[in-house]
């Protein structure tokens, strides 16, 4: 699907903050950054999984959510191209990003991308260790273009999660991810717990 605005600049002229989108953020003294560009009702689980990782971490965190009525897939806007400027302002000072998006599939998989060889490994090792399937990004959203923002950090590296519908439903304890499904944090399932310890904990041993 090609996105409608080529640039959050361009979405920022036809739509209103805090009524078709909304921007929450922490930016503390932390080295990682969590992040969830497609949050809200865009890919949905994005924004409550990043929280979770975020503060479980005590991480620095940003989302970007989509709270239209409908057709909040129109503010999607890809990673290369996401040059909203309270994040543009925290990656370049954090050393580990690790952005969490969204992708179709009936199996509850995870693709991972990025440019973070050692971080995508021990990922990848941690989520099998619980029993998630793992998989390795296919190229149109393999994250590993050095434009695509989850890449300048210090390290001029990061690592993207692509994690199917299925898995994002698990994340919810009804399997379901409407607004109120998700925004009720009871309705947050111990597969989300669990897999936001396992990122926390990865997170919290790097260097």
């Amino acid at each position: 699907m090609v996105d409608k605005y080529q640039s959050m600049t361009q979405l920022f002229q036809y739509n209103q903050e805090n009524e078709d989108f909304c921007i929450e953020l922490i930016d503390n003294s932390s080295p990682n950054l969590i992040t969830a560009v497609h949050g809200g009702a865009i890919e949905r689980g994005t924004s409550e999984l990043a929280q979770l990782i975020a503060r479980k971490g005590d991480f620095s965190f940003y989302t970007f959510k989509g709270c239209k009525r409908n057709k909040n897939n129109e503010l999607h806007v890809t990673s290369r191209h996401f040059d909203e400027p309270q994040l543009l302002q925290m990656v370049p000072r954090k050393k580990h990003v690790l952005s969490i998006h969204g992708c179709n599939g009936t199996k509850e998989v995870i693709y991972i991308g990025g440019r973070d060889k050692e971080l995508k490994a021990k990922l990848a090792q941690a989520f099998t260790n619980i029993g998630i399937t793992v998989a390795p990004a296919p190229h149109h959203m393999s994250g590993i273009h050095k434009d695509n923002f989850v890449n300048q950090s210090t390290t001029s590296q990061g690592v993207q999660l692509e994690i199917t519908v299925a898995l994002r439903k698990k994340l919810f304890k009804n399997n379901k991810f409407n607004l109120y499904d998700r925004e009720d944090e009871t309705n947050w399932s111990p597969r989300m717990h669990e897999l936001a310890n396992t990122c926390a904990e990865i997170l919290g041993q790097l260097k």
